[in-house]
């Protein structure tokens, strides 16, 4: 269901994490990857969408299931259902644009609710994903006026550009990250409950096919992009760049939200910078979990993935999927001597690289 990319895949029902080819996304996504951020791989749910009437339905009707809540989530005026249309409006990885008219929904919240933290957050977000001017290039700067403790608002910069080395080392004095996966699991799944399909399926129960839509929704919305800061963190680091990128990568690697898409940037930032140490033991040992996860989870059902989203907002994503692997194999954990069947999974891109070159 993967093609291999230079891309993490995303949360969604379209884009979940399976086995080992997902693991070598991520170890291709760590080097000079365009975005290194969640996102729907193109190709990816082809082959889903082969498998059940359930996934083709969902393959059909995504695009016009978000259409149609955008539209109706913009028109609103309270605070969740702006944030909401705001999320599923913006600029998606294999998009050109917005959803046409996303502006007005950002001017509506920005006028509204803007001294609020989140929204601020959802509009920077929005910028920081847009290829072309955005309409809200100064939310960034609000945002971090109400909230400058968490390391990814000061990365948030407007069409994905890359920090200055002052505003990473402002970034790795803050005393925590938090992409907000939790909060945008959150608010989509409230302002999406109960929301029926564009269209009936014959076959499929009405309110599973209105789960997996909106699960897939969820799934599709992209976190903060990470790229720009990986590549200034790596190769050879003069200070304080160094102590700065080291800094931040054990903030990212311990997001409150639990996200793994943050855990994964993170360790490999960490790893790169303390080779040989326990700290770097305790990284890769991150990176075996993973792999283990992906391949005991593989590809959730419609049920499991919506438990999966649930259990992210309760837990954080990280807590979700070791409960996840709980219910297939009883174990929260790897055993101690395991090891996937492509060693290589574990390694770090420039690591798997020279692996290959000696072949």
């Amino acid at each position: 269901m993967y093609r291999i990319t230079t891309h993490l895949p995303s949360r969604g029902f379209r884009g979940l994490r399976s086995a080992a080819l997902t693991v070598a996304i991520l170890a291709a996504a760590i080097a000079a990857c365009p975005s290194a951020r969640a996102v729907e791989p193109a190709g990816e749910y082809a082959a889903a969408a082969a498998s059940t009437p359930l996934a083709q339905a969902v393959h059909a009707q995504a695009d016009a299931y978000r259409q149609q809540q955008w539209q109706r989530l913009s028109a609103r005026t309270d605070r969740d259902s702006l944030i909401a249309a705001v999320l599923l409006g913006s600029q998606r990885e294999n998009d050109t644009s917005p959803i046409a008219g996303h502006e007005v929904a950002e001017a509506r919240l920005a006028a509204r609710y803007g001294h609020d933290s989140f929204a601020l957050f959802a509009l920077a977000l929005a910028c920081q994903q847009q290829s072309g001017p955005c309409a809200r290039p100064d939310a960034r700067e609000a945002l971090l006026r109400v909230a400058p403790d968490n390391a990814l608002h000061w990365l948030l910069l407007p069409n994905g550009a890359a920090p200055s080395d002052a505003q990473l080392h402002a970034a790795a004095r803050a005393p925590m990250s938090d992409t907000r996966l939790r909060e945008i699991t959150s608010i989509l799944h409230k302002t999406l409950a109960g929301q029926p399909a564009p269209a009936q399926v014959e076959g499929i129960d009405a309110r599973v096919l209105a789960t997996a839509l909106r699960d897939d929704a969820v799934g599709q919305v992209e976190l903060p992009q990470f790229a720009k800061v990986m590549r200034m963190c790596m190769g050879s680091m003069a200070e304080p760049r160094r102590s700065d990128c080291l800094a931040l990568g054990r903030r990212i690697e311990d997001d409150r939200s639990g996200s793994i898409l943050a855990r994964m940037i993170g360790t490999s930032m960490v790893r790169r910078i303390v080779k040989g140490t326990p700290e770097e033991a305790v990284a890769k040992e991150q990176r075996r979990i993973y792999v283990w996860m992906s391949d005991q989870v593989g590809m959730p059902s419609a049920g499991d993935e919506d438990r999966i989203q649930r259990e992210t907002v309760a837990y954080g994503e990280w807590v979700a999927w070791q409960r996840a692997c709980e219910r297939v194999s009883g174990k929260t954990l790897p055993p101690a001597d395991w090891m996937p069947k492509d060693p290589t999974l574990l390694l770090l891109s420039e690591e798997r690289a020279a692996a290959a070159a000696q072949h």
